[in-house]
This record gives C-alpha cells, sequence and structure tokens, in this order.
C-alpha cells in the first residue's frame, strides 16, 4: 500500500509499505543499513527516527540522506578508485585509525579512506572551519612503512527538505507495527534547493581554493544524486566539459535509486554519468550567470510594488 501522492520512497534502506522481517528490524532497530550505527534522520527534538532515505518529487525519487550513497560497502568510493587509480589497488574503507593501518600493511599499495566511521575527518582553518567530508589517500608499504603518496578529496551531498512527511510516516510506521492501515496521506514535504547555491556551491569554490595549491591532491570530486546536480547544472549554466580530473577540475559522480527489487531487499545504486568541469569556470559562472529577462523582470516588480 503506497500514497498516491508526494511519498516516502524508502524507509531504513526498504520500501516504506515492506513489512518483511529484515525490514521491521532495522525499523525498530533504528538502524541505518549502510553504515554502522544508529539512523541520524530525526525529528526537531529527536523524539522520532524517521529513517528517510528518499522520497518523491513528482514523478522523480530523490535521496535526501547522504549515507543512502554509502551503500554495498561505499560503492561510489570504489568507483571513484576505479576512476583514478585502476581496479587494481585495493580501497580500504570504515574502522579506526588502527583498524585502517593494520589492513594498509597487509598490501604493497593501497587507497585508504578517512571520513565519518572511517578513521576521521579531516578539518582545517581556512577564513573559518573547513570540514572535508572524505579523503581517498594512496599509499605505498616501504618497508613497513606507509607512506602518502597522493589524494582525491571527496564531497559526498544529498539534499534537505522543507515541510515535512509526517502524516505519512506515521501511517507507514503503524502499518509496520501491525496495526490496521486503510489509507497512507500523501506527504508535505518540499526539497530545499535554495541550499544548492547558498551552501553547496560556495562550499566546493572555498575547498577547491585549498586543493589548488596542493601537490598531491590530484582530483576534487563530488558524489551526488543525479537530480540534484541537475539543479546545480542549472543554476550555473552552460559550464564547459573538461576530459579528466585534476586538482583543477571538478569531477561529478551522480547516482540514483536503482530498479525496485522483492520484498525484504534494498535497491541498488546506478551511476548515472561522470564529468569534469573546470573550478575557474565554476567560479565565473556562479558569480556571473544571470538569465537575461531577470533585470528587467526586477524591475517591473519594483514598479508595481505601491502601485
Amino acid at each position: 500500500m503506497r500514497s498516491s501522492g508526494k511519498d516516502i520512497v524508502e524507509m531504513f534502506g526498504f520500501a516504506p509499505d515492506d513489512t518483511t522481517a529484515e525490514s521491521i528490524s532495522f525499523f525498530k532497530d533504528r538502524q541505518c543499513p549502510f553504515v554502522p550505527g544508529a539512523c541520524t534522520k530525526t525529528n526537531h527534538d529527536r523524539s522520532e527516527t524517521y529513517g528517510t532515505c528518499a522520497v518523491t518529487l513528482g514523478s522523480a525519487e530523490v535521496i535526501i540522506c547522504p549515507k543512502r550513497l554509502y551503500a554495498n560497502n561505499y560503492e561510489p568510493f570504489q568507483h571513484v578508485k576505479s576512476k583514478i587509480w585502476g581496479d587494481a589497488i585495493p580501497l580500504i574503507v570504515g574502522g579506526t585509525t588502527d583498524d585502517l593501518r593494520r589492513k594498509a600493511l597487509k598490501h604493497q599499495e593501497c587507497v585508504v579512506a578517512f571520513g565519518q566511521n572511517s578513521g576521521s575527518e579531516v578539518t582545517i582553518n581556512s577564513n573559518g572551519k573547513l570540514s572535508i567530508d572524505w579523503i581517498l589517500q594512496r599509499y605505498r608499504n616501504t618497508s613497513g612503512r606507509l607512506v602518502p603518496i597522493d589524494f582525491a578529496a571527496l564531497e559526498v551531498q544529498s539534499i534537505d527538505i522543507t515541510g515535512n512527511y509526517r502524516e505519512n510516516f506515521t501511517a507507514y510506521k503503524n502499518l509496520r507495527d501491525g496495526s490496521r492501515v486503510n489509507y497512507i496521506p500523501p506527504a508535505g514535504h518540499g526539497l530545499n534547493w535554495a541550499n544548492v547555491h547558498k551552501r553547496l556551491i560556495p562550499q566546493i569554490i572555498r575547498k577547491g581554493n585549498v586543493y589548488h595549491h596542493m601537490s598531491r591532491c590530484i582530483a576534487f570530486v563530488f558524489v551526488l544524486p543525479k537530480i540534484v546536480y541537475e539543479k546545480f547544472d542549472e543554476i550555473l549554466g552552460d559550464v564547459e566539459e573538461e576530459s579528466n580530473h585534476s586538482k583543477d577540475n571538478l569531477t561529478v559522480f551522480t547516482y540514483s535509486l536503482g530498479g525496485n527489487v522483492p520484498a525484504g531487499k534494498i535497491r541498488g545504486l546506478v551511476l548515472n554519468e561522470v564529468k569534469h568541469h573546470s573550478l575557474a569556470n565554476i567560479v565565473f559562472a556562479f558569480s556571473s550567470n544571470t538569465e537575461d529577462g531577470a533585470p528587467a523582470a526586477l524591475e517591473s516588480k519594483l514598479k508595481s510594488l505601491l502601485y
């Protein structure tokens, strides 16, 4: 049973009307199926954990939790690693810093991921605090000493909602609790597209300015849902594509949810595209891109305010 209007697409990784034992287990324990630990998708006072991974927007499905992009043991990171360093070098992700060191020492060469639940996040000061989502750093084992060779910086983003899906969630919660449910009301959420130009793009520019001055940085990567990149692209306009990754380019990996699966299973991720854009061109587009009719439209509105 699903809503005929706006809807939750996934709760704790499963379809919201999935009442199998596997789905109920994650729902009752409030655990994230993609990374270790409890789900952090809660209401404002943390009295309810929604566990919402994705929602609908019209006919589109939108991933709204970045941890959803860590599915299948950080599969997008494997894609990034293979694109930059090839398939032969192993990727090590997950665990404490000691865990990562111990695993890395088993290889002559490897790539180690540093971020939440994997070593630690890297934070620096650059005109204010700057937290780097993920660093993928390549190491060479030289007589038992791990020597850092080069690295790629990763940003992983989804999109926040506006409004809420409280009644929609409650109906699905009752369904999973075994109560009789005759109707799933539509959700009342929207998507916070304002954050794309208020937060995401400025953040990309700030961090890109740092990587530009680092000789060991060989890639700056943005991992995000396809529909969010489309909004990103809409704001910037027609930014010319580059041929490959570099510290002076932004390499974009876009994803969407895979096809439907049987109850008790979790949908996969689909890599939609990989694109490269010059960071200099992004900065220029962000600061100069104006729709031709915007000044005239603003002038008309201003003149009519008290008319």
